[in-house]
């Protein structure tokens, strides 16, 4: 079943609060970070390199994605139905033969499964069945890994315009030098731009990436057991020999 993941938030909110609080434990007014054009540089700026980087497409699925991680559930149980499912296949092939395999890869709409199920039906030999669901996990897993490379992308690019935001804003104060009065708080503001750039990175890209391709990873462990159970039906095994090499690994 799934249910919200907080957690998220939760990292996010205590992160800002820790900064806000030693900001105000050293005396700063909180006013100070908060900088609309520090906020246009660095969130514009990052959001158009990205789409340089990954294009239009890499940033809507990366973001769609995220809001995927508001839920979470376990989806083992799931998971090893599927896995029995195919393993009872074995014995299904032995009465009705192939057709076992080809009715279920015509119903499945699992890429991988179907595939292979379908090389199993036209009695492909072992090692080019394996080759296949080789390739197919090896694209899966790069497709799976765009989304997290966009906010590592994003996760370099922000300091970089951090510090561009920095230097915008002391060109300014360059031009004010006149007016020693304004200089500190030009000063500060112009940094501003680069706690927003390593904030955005360290607090929200970054984590988020690892957050993704910690997911991938699992799913991409599920997959190959998917392909184990597959060659596993090539190789003529049990329905109880093939299940069996899932309890030992739990």
């Amino acid at each position: 079943m799934k249910r919200f993941d907080w957690t998220i938030w939760l990292g996010v909110g205590i992160s800002l609060t820790a900064i806000c609080a030693g900001a105000w434990f050293e005396g700063l007014n909180l006013g100070f970070l908060w900088h609309p054009t520090a906020a246009l540089i660095v969130g514009g700026g990052t959001l158009g390199a990205v789409i340089v980087r990954r294009g239009t497409v890499g940033v809507i699925s990366a973001m769609r994605a995220v809001w995927q991680l508001r839920l979470k559930g376990d989806d083992s149980d799931a998971h090893n139905v599927e896995l029995a499912k195919l393993a009872w296949l074995s014995r299904s092939a032995r009465k009705n033969g192939v057709k076992a395999y080809e009715d279920y890869a015509e119903s499945c709409p699992d890429a991988l499964i179907s595939q292979g199920l379908t090389f199993l039906a036209d009695h492909a030999e072992s090692e080019q069945l394996r080759q296949v669901l080789t390739r197919r996990l090896d694209a899966e897993d790069e497709l799976g890994l765009h989304d997290s490379a966009t906010f590592e992308a994003a996760g370099g690019f922000a300091p970089t315009f951090g510090i561009i935001g920095a230097v915008l804003g002391l060109i300014t104060v360059l031009r004010v030098l006149d007016k020693p009065d304004s200089l500190g708080i030009g000063i500060a503001t112009a940094f501003v731009a680069t706690i927003y750039g390593i904030g955005l990175a360290n607090i929200l890209f970054f984590p988020l990436a690892a957050r993704l391709r910690e997911r991938h990873e699992a799913q991409m462990k599920r997959r190959e057991e998917i392909a184990v159970v597959i060659l596993s039906l090539a190789a003529k095994e049990t329905p109880r020999a093939i299940i069996n090499k899932f309890n030992l690994r739990k």
